[in-house]
């Protein structure tokens, strides 16, 4: 799932995610293990100048794939006892 959110390819990303949750991982493992860990090598290449602002906007667009598919789970976990607020994500244009 990484190297497809690295590369940028949100299908690929969609579809990691769905395979996931088929395979009963818990949504939480699947972003701080999955998605973030991929959006952190794409920072540090962005950082790095080996990525440009694009790059780095198709890499977020396959995050938002398999964040959209996870978001009503994690909603419906967030009610739970373990709910400590809510994370904003977004992306700065212009």
């Amino acid at each position: 799932m990484s190297r497809a959110l690295i590369i940028g390819d949100k299908d690929t990303v969609a579809a990691k995610t769905r395979e996931g949750l088929a395979l009963s991982m818990d949504p939480k493992d699947l972003i701080f293990k999955g998605l973030i860990p991929g959006m952190d090598v794409v920072g540090e290449k962005f950082r790095r100048n080996e990525y440009y602002v694009p790059q780095v906007l198709l890499s977020a667009r396959a995050m938002y794939a398999g964040l959209d598919l996870l978001k009503p789970l994690i909603t419906a976990a967030a009610k739970g006892d373990d709910y400590h607020g809510i994370v904003v994500i977004g992306t700065a244009q212009g």
